[in-house]
């Protein structure tokens, strides 16, 4: 039988003014990339993001909002463009790997989250070899929560994203879609995640909830827990 492969994407891109620092974004990474599998991992500029590019073209910076929420110093506008270069590194990781069958996103600050270990990463990596679907962890299910675009939508984490090599491609150019779709309508950037709470309303790519989970150990524990517990083949 064929082994699947399985590769992880990160990056960092750095934003001015942001309260985390570069030095400490990379005190954090460098976990990340020391974890037992194989990581792609880019460090790029604001000015190469897809999102910003969009903006530039189409509108002035008159007729852009952002969504803040509580933190306005962090939820800027190039906070929310870097956010949105997700999808678009996943696509170039597949350029870049020709042979991983899935491609795993991991923020490349994700050791700042509380519970979160190497050996859990690894665990969870190797368990993500088959996975058939677009695989993200949330804290929210459908029926929990109404719609803000002013505040983030938990009804997806983020910082995690399992995507299998047919799926990286279409994922990609439908979050675009929407971006571009939401913004046209209201003028407004919000998070990537409400971006995709959006998206899952009419997307027919197989997007899969796992949870619930919170901004901790469980975004990685909780992924096919119930099988991985059994002894199931994931």
């Amino acid at each position: 039988m064929r082994k699947y492969r399985v590769t992880v994407v990160t990056a960092y891109v750095p934003i001015d003014g942001h309260p985390r620092s570069e030095q400490e974004y990379d005190r954090l990474g460098r976990h990340l990339l020391d974890i037992d599998a194989n990581v792609l991992f880019a460090k790029g500029e604001l000015e190469r993001c897809w999102l910003l590019a969009y903006l530039t073209q189409h509108y002035s910076s008159a007729e852009i909002t952002c969504s803040t929420g509580d933190n306005p110093q962090k939820n800027s506008l190039p906070y929310h463009i870097v956010q949105a270069q997700k999808t678009e590194l996943l696509e170039v990781a597949t350029y870049a790997d020709c042979y991983a069958d899935v491609f795993v996103w991991i923020d490349y600050g994700i050791f700042h989250v509380p519970g979160v270990t190497a050996e859990i990463i690894e665990d969870f990596v190797r368990r993500t070899a088959n996975e058939q679907a677009i695989a993200i962890p949330g804290c929210w299910r459908k029926d929990e929560f109404d719609y803000r675009d002013e505040w983030p939508c938990w009804r997806w984490c983020g910082g995690v994203m399992v995507v299998p090599r047919r799926y990286v491609e279409p994922f990609n150019h439908a979050m675009k879609r929407e971006y571009a779709r939401w913004i046209e309508a209201t003028g407004n950037v919000s998070w990537e995640i409400n971006t995709l709470a959006r998206l899952e309303r009419y997307t027919d790519l197989p997007l899969w909830w796992y949870g619930p989970c919170d901004h901790d150990q469980t975004m990685f524990t909780n992924y096919r827990a119930t099988e991985h517990a059994n002894g199931a083949k994931c």
